[in-house]
């Protein structure tokens, strides 16, 4: 499907892909099938920005599994939601995967995943994880953002804590494989705003500030856990690059060629990432990236975007951030419309 029903504050995608609209399960099926067979491609992924809020996903399963597994054709399933992972979808996509679960809770405290209205609760990935484990999985992985608008030290915390949480269910599982020890990865990346979302008035936490939280993560852990969960996160230049090109201007395009001509290319592979030369190319046109990354942005600013029509209405952003400052949530468009001007625009409901 095109689009996503859930609304995180953060994520640019979930905006500008708005209606939802799902494909057929035959037609998928029927895609999948005829391009395997065309091409000789042996892997297909179903993709999506949350591939189990797909209404027919468990009928999709139903359909593709006898003939991948037949013709050997690896089939994988990411972006899956902690909220409606369910034992028979478990039960389909052990036969998909065998390797590790991946889930987003994104924020370590109930507080903090309403301000970035995540819609997930403790309880939810508690019961999540047990049914992964009573499955027999014995691995997860956790994406969280640090340096998130609102984000306290308490904030902070929770993120090792619901990782050795994770460890502690894991052993209180009574049907759990037993013999077998627990692995966490908690990925904690440096939060980056973005424009047509609700947080892109907010800045993106100082160098300083951000080595601070990431340090405090790190002395967070328990000596019992350090050997069962392991921490990893972006390094703060490339985050902060992606900030100052994310909601950058036009004043940004010589920056972009000087460093061109200095030698930077390939820069999403760390290998050949070099800050050194996107400083100097700043430095040399004069640009600041603290302007496009760092500061508070009023609400009434003229943004360099806004001249770009993704039908949803930037009075709607501001409603949106302003309830996330209230710590408060938005229900997701499947149980409530919530008034972000698509449906208007577009000349029907999105559901």
């Amino acid at each position: 499907f095109r689009g996503c029903i859930r609304g995180c504050r953060f994520c640019q995608a979930g905006f500008i892909y708005r209606p939802f609209r799902e494909k057929n399960y035959e037609t998928l099926n029927k895609n999948g099938c005829d391009l395997c067979a065309s091409t000789g491609y042996d892997e297909i992924s179903l993709s999506s920005l949350s591939t189990s809020d797909y209404s027919q996903l468990e009928d999709l399963l139903e359909e593709m599994l006898p003939w991948t597994e037949q013709d050997k054709v690896n089939l994988s399933l990411p972006s899956l939601r902690i909220d409606n992972f369910s034992p028979s979808l478990m039960e389909k996509i052990t036969k998909v995967r065998k390797s590790g679960l991946t889930f987003a809770p994104e924020a370590g405290t109930q507080r903090m995943r309403n301000v970035i209205n995540k819609n997930v609760t403790e309880e939810e990935v508690l019961a999540t994880c047990r049914t992964a484990f009573e499955g027999g999985y014995t691995s997860v992985k956790l994406y969280f953002m640090i340096g998130l608008p609102t984000e306290t030290d308490e904030d902070v915390v929770g993120i090792p804590g619901l990782g050795q949480k994770v460890i502690d269910w894991y052993y209180e599982t009574e049907n759990r494989q037993k013999g077998r020890k627990v692995a966490v990865t908690v990925s904690a990346a440096a939060f980056v705003p973005k424009p047509f979302t609700p947080f892109e008035f907010e800045p993106q936490v100082s160098r300083e500030e951000l080595l601070k939280r990431q340090e405090h993560l790190l002395s967070c852990i328990q000596p019992r856990h350090r050997k069962k969960i392991k921490v990893s996160w972006h390094t703060y230049e490339i985050s902060l690059l992606e900030a100052v090109l994310a909601r950058g201007d036009r004043r940004l395009a010589p920056v972009i060629e000087r460093a061109w001509q200095l030698g930077s290319k390939f820069d999403s592979w760390s290998e050949c990432f070099h800050y050194e030369i996107w400083e100097q190319a700043m430095q040399e046109c004069g640009a600041d990236p603290a302007f496009y990354a760092n500061r508070n942005r009023a609400y009434d600013e003229i943004f360099p975007w806004d001249h770009l029509d993704y039908l949803v209405d930037k009075a709607f952003f501001v409603r949106e951030n302003q309830t996330a400052h209230a710590s408060e949530t938005t229900p997701h468009c499947r149980a409530k419309c919530s008034g972000c001007g698509v449906n208007r625009r577009v000349g029907r409901a999105c559901f």
